[in-house]
């Protein structure tokens, strides 16, 4: 949780920083360029009638052609005096005070929004304390008991009275915790039930409400409200940040009208995408340890209650709109659906689990701050120069400092150590079959290379592009792309990791243990990636205890497995895996039209694989737009794929609705990048939301029809009812 918040935090930081250096004032460069070309002037002028030391005498003496190009030592000061007296002092640029303006606003906004957001939105919400009535205060009495139950400070309860529904939420900082509960809930808690079967009926009805408040606890007991709440604020400070750079590059005050900051603005804009899906991944993994936490606490007739918590859900579940009763469709949403949380609740090692939008987004923002800290090298260098800490002796015409991406490499090595090590867990071990584990983690590796792809798509940097000098990546001289470099770092950093894993769980060491290993292995495993951030002398030790740690965990994975009589196989029933019903998805059509949605999808793929291939291969998208459209189309056809390879309906239609909102981004970057271009005309306005329409339509029966053969769902009943009564004879109609 903390590693996370802190990759969130840094790379906001370094974001920050890197603002301030292509805000330089126009005005600024124009007194600049004026004082350059009057002291050349000057500087040439004073060479033609000074007279020649007795070193330029004897040049000048054996070179008839010579000719003074340089100040000699001696006339320094007095050149460096007329030079004064006739264009004034040079105004010298200090990007060092705008880039501690901006990192100070950012810290400074954070801290700011941190103690003011609960109270804003109490009053933007309009939250009141609850009446002071005696059934009103039921919901206060009842809200303490369960705090002081649990072990946790009991938080102000505050009623939203505008909101039927039954629900509530925990939101505050350090100095104050809120507990929200709806109108609808205090209204369920205060009423009397006058059935005949009421104590039932009660009982079950206070335990459903009891749980609600129990998970909100758990997110208090686990502090997930000091670590959301600070990522929240600072993220939205860097929000304004890149907002307010945006609005600077449309003014006349930026140098070179503006482009090179209007370029970083939309390339942050991204990065503020990254931080708010990765910030919301992270609020779902915080989901289901709050569900653990509530899970835990008794039931009213003192047994354990997973399993009445698990009723919970799917009460919950089954009381949500039939159109969307498997979550949001939206993978990014700050809660995962109840049938993960359910199967999360079933096996506990699953909520650690790492998803695969969560790796790809932790590697796309490795790459992309790494790409923007090692090209902010020569800013740096010219820093360190103006304050005195770099000798002239050591400055560098084109420096990489790679050492500067060693705080990212050791947030994100131990990051995704532990998150390979959770996915070891979750499937057994090693007494399990190794089919499904090295699926999940050629998964992870692929997520994890798609992901610093896209960053380093996103700001294009040393990570990928070289300059035949120094190499950021291990690999990169010895492959033949960027790409599979980045490859080959995925699946080192993965296979290594799962194989200490693996060699943990051989050795039966304990939670807090192996996860101190693998924390502790997993820095410099991502450090040895990048040569140049440790010293030459460093390097081959830490190398050799990289690979040497996997050979003897892989040594006792043998030992282990030639120990048992026979493995477990435990893959036909994957630990936490979803479970949902299984029905016919695609809608009745001729074959003829089937074939044509077949071939629009298949279109749509190759187009995807050709616009990611030139990506790939040059890493320098025209424009942040068009890399936008290409993203958004492949992640189209990721979609569309992962629609007909669903395990149930849910599934297909939380991917489906993916793909709908991915193919829609796409399109509507490409309007805005040819309308930039010049390149729209009326007809093409026209025929673009439709032609956009027109594909969604088409890929999803495509998907659906490929989801109906791989399940066999044509033969079974369907969820649709006025489908399938339009599919009867006339005779067997309802009337």
């Amino acid at each position: 949780m903390y590693l996370r918040a802190s990759l969130f935090w840094l790379a906001l930081t370094i974001a920050a920083f890197a603002i301030a250096f292509p805000t330089e004032s126009q005005r600024h460069a124009d007194e600049a360029l004026g004082h350059l070309l009057c002291s050349n002037g000057v500087r040439n002028e004073l060479l033609q009638w000074l007279p020649l030391t007795p070193e330029e005498e004897r040049l000048a003496a054996a070179s008839p052609l010579w000719q003074r190009r340089y100040v000699p030592d001696e006339y320094r000061a007095q050149v460096n005096s007329a030079i004064d007296q006739r264009c004034g002092l040079r105004s010298a640029d200090r990007p060092e005070l705008r880039a501690a303006l901006t990192v100070g606003a950012l810290g400074c906004g954070g801290f700011v929004l941190y103690w003011s957001l609960p109270r804003l939105s109490i009053r933007c919400r309009r939250l009141e304390a609850p009446e002071p009535t005696a059934p009103a205060r039921a919901v206060d009495r009842a809200v303490h008991a369960l705090a002081a139950e649990a072990g946790v400070p009991a938080p102000m309860v505050l009623v939203d009275g505008g909101n039927g529904k039954v629900n509530a939420n925990a939101f505050g900082n350090v100095g104050r915790r809120y507990v929200e509960v709806t109108a609808g809930f205090e209204r369920r808690l205060v009423k009397d039930n006058d059935q005949a079967d009421r104590n039932h009926d009660r009982d079950r009805d206070r335990y459903f409400l009891d749980a609600v408040i129990r998970h909100e606890l758990g997110h208090i007991h686990n502090r997930d409200l000091d670590v959301t709440l600070a990522v929240t604020a600072v993220w939205w400070t860097f929000l304004a940040l890149v907002v307010g750079a945006f609005g600077l590059s449309l003014t006349e005050y930026a140098v070179g009208g503006g482009s090179g900051l209007r370029q970083l603005s939309l390339q942050l804009g991204l990065l503020t995408g990254m931080v708010y899906a990765s910030r919301n991944c992270f609020l779902q993994s915080r989901e289901f340890h709050a569900d653990r936490f509530a899970a835990s606490c008794p039931t009213p007739g003192g047994g354990a209650s997973a399993g009445a918590f698990d009723g919970v859900l799917g009460e919950l579940s089954a009381s949500q709109h039939r159109s969307a009763p498997d979550g949001s469709a939206w993978p990014f949403g700050t809660h995962p659906s109840l049938t993960r949380r359910r199967a999360a609740l079933s096996r506990p090692a699953v909520a650690d689990e790492f998803t695969g939008w969560e790796v790809a987004l932790i590697g796309c923002l490795l790459a992309f701050s790494v790409n923007l800290l090692l090209g902010l090298s020569f800013q740096l260098e010219l820093m360190a120069i103006r304050f005195g800490v770099m000798p002239l002796s050591d400055v560098e015409l084109g420096p990489l400092y790679v050492w500067l991406s060693l705080p990212l490499l050791l947030l994100v090595g131990p990051m995704i150590a532990l998150g390979v090590r959770y996915s070891v867990v979750a499937r057994g071990g090693v007494e399990a079959s190794g089919r499904l584990l090295a699926a999940r983690l050629v998964k992870l590796a692929g997520c994890l290379w798609a992901g610093l792809c896209c960053g380093s798509l996103a700001l294009p940097g040393p990570l990928v592009h070289s300059d035949g000098s120094t190499e950021a990546l291990l690999w990169r001289s010895h492959t033949a792309s960027a790409a599979l470099a980045l490859a080959v770092m995925a699946v080192a950093v993965v296979g290594l990791g799962a194989l200490v894993a693996l060699g943990c769980d051989a050795l039966r060491m304990r939670r807090g243990p192996s996860t101190a290993l693998l924390a502790t292995y997993g820095a410099p495993l991502a450090v040895v990636a990048f040569p140049g951030a440790l010293p030459s002398s460093v390097a081959p030790l830490l190398r050799t205890a990289v690979l040497g740690v996997p050979v003897l965990a892989g040594l006792a994975v043998l030992a282990r497995r030639r120990d048992a009589r026979r493995p477990v196989d435990r893959g036909d029933a994957p630990a936490g895996k979803e479970v949902g019903s299984v029905s016919v998805m695609s809608s009745p059509m001729g074959l003829p039209l089937l074939l044509l949605c077949h071939l629009v999808t298949l279109g749509m793929a190759c187009w995807a694989l050709v616009s990611v291939g030139r990506l790939l291969r040059d890493f320098a998208p025209t424009s942040v737009l068009y890399l936008v459209a290409a993203v958004g189309l492949a992640f189209h056809t990721a979609c569309i794929g992962g629609a007909a390879l669903a395990a149930h309906d849910g599934m297909f239609r939380r991917r489906a609705r993916a793909a709908t909102g991915c193919l829609a981004a796409a399109a509507l970057a490409a309007l805005v990048q040819l309308t930039v271009e010049g390149q729209m005309s009326q007809w093409l306005f026209l025929i673009l939301p439709g032609t956009t329409a027109g594909v969604v339509l088409a890929c999803e029966a495509s998907a659906a029809a490929v989801y109906d053969v791989r399940h066999g769902a044509r033969n079974r009943p369907t969820d649709r009812p006025r489908r399938a009564a339009a599919s009867r004879p006339p005779s067997h109609r309802r009337r």
